[in-house]
């Protein structure tokens, strides 16, 4: 065998002053060139499931090594194996000595499913909350323009004029209602031009507390809602409006195990501070809680992606919450409050839409 290398005997050096048989932990040394002198058991476990090495010393593998070249150290890399596709792998290196790095190295894998799984679930649920609610819209209209018809058919030849174009009306009404889920439908799925529609905000937080019902019905979470005159309606997509409240009511009744009391108040409100240039007046809503509040050094995280301090959960619905008040030209933040969580919700209203 010949002599070692300046590099590799460096490596070689530093690898006593760890003892690599102790260590719970995937780390490994190499050298300069990427040629690995030492590794832990946990290492050694994993260097052989993604990249097939049995023994030491051993190239790192060429693509890896290029990322942790282009990388300064102390840089984390993802490298996804050849040999294994399913297996992610998170590798840092530090400088040890003067040609010598260690390795700190960690499966991604389980990590990436584990979040895959939430991202799962929590597009079902959405999902199947839409659904739902489109399809009580759907159902309600055809059912008003099945029963005109019917009416119609059976009764033409008896009924009055003013009977017949009431019914008329009705079946009218119903297909308009019904042009306007499915409009509001294709503008949430973007796929349609922007729908801004009168909402009425008792309807659209009854709906939504009903869409959370069957999940947290047995905690008797008790709502309260107060609109002020000329504060019923917003002006928006109805289901974009629908969206925004589960999130911000589901918020509030997951604060803690305990029933919760969750009080909304609407009112007539200026633009706020940050809305664009020129914005005109609208509605402010509040949704309050009385739970346990959001301690001073996460309130500026809670629209932060992924911002999260319960358990199963992802921390994604208040930022899509917010974006979605955006995208209706309106704006959400949290508010201060010392006896429990309100975020203010700001929409334009009816009288002073386009």
């Amino acid at each position: 065998m010949g002599q070692l290398s300046r590099a590799e005997a460096d490596a070689s050096v530093a690898s006593h002053y760890l003892d690599f048989a102790t260590i719970d932990a995937p780390i490994a040394l190499c050298s300069a060139n990427g040629m690995l002198q030492a590794a832990t058991g946990t290492a050694r476990s994993l260097l052989r499931r993604v990249s097939h090495i049995e023994q030491l010393p051993a190239l790192v593998p060429v693509e890896l090594w290029s990322l942790l070249e282009r990388s300064a150290p102390g840089v984390a890399v993802e490298w996804r194996s050849p040999v294994a596709p399913h297996d992610v792998l998170g590798c840092t290196r530090y400088l040890a000595t003067p040609g010598a790095y260690v390795l700190l190295m960690r499966e991604l894998s389980a990590k990436r499913l584990a979040l895959a799984e939430l991202l799962h679930r929590q597009r079902t649920d959405m999902t199947g909350h839409l659904v739902a609610s489109i399809a009580r819209d759907i159902r309600s209209s055809v059912a008003s323009m099945v029963y005109s018809a019917e009416f119609l058919n059976v009764g033409l030849t008896s009924a009055g004029p003013e009977v017949i174009s009431e019914t008329m009306g009705d079946i009218a009404r119903a297909s308009k209602s019904l042009q306007h889920t499915l409009d509001s439908l294709l503008d949430y799925a973007r796929l349609g031009p922007s729908v801004s529609l009168p909402v009425q905000l008792r309807d659209v937080l009854n709906r939504a507390m009903a869409s959370l019902r069957e999940r947290h019905g047995e905690h008797s979470h008790r709502l309260r809602v107060d609109l002020a005159p000329r504060a019923e309606r917003v002006c928006g997509n109805p289901i974009v409006v629908e969206q925004i409240f589960v999130s911000l009511l589901r918020n509030a009744v997951e604060a803690s195990a305990s029933p919760r009391c969750v009080i909304v108040t609407a009112f007539p409100a200026p633009a706020p501070e940050s809305a664009p240039l020129g914005a005109r007046p609208g509605v402010c809503i509040r949704v309050w809680d009385d739970g346990p509040g959001i301690p001073d050094d996460h309130r500026r995280f809670v629209f932060e992606p992924f911002f999260t301090t319960k358990q199963g959960t992802l921390g994604l619905g208040l930022p899509i919450a917010r974006q979605a008040a955006e995208t209706l030209a309106g704006s959400l933040e949290l508010s201060d409050d010392d006896t429990g969580t309100c975020f203010s919700l700001y929409l334009p209203c009816v009288e002073e839409a386009p």
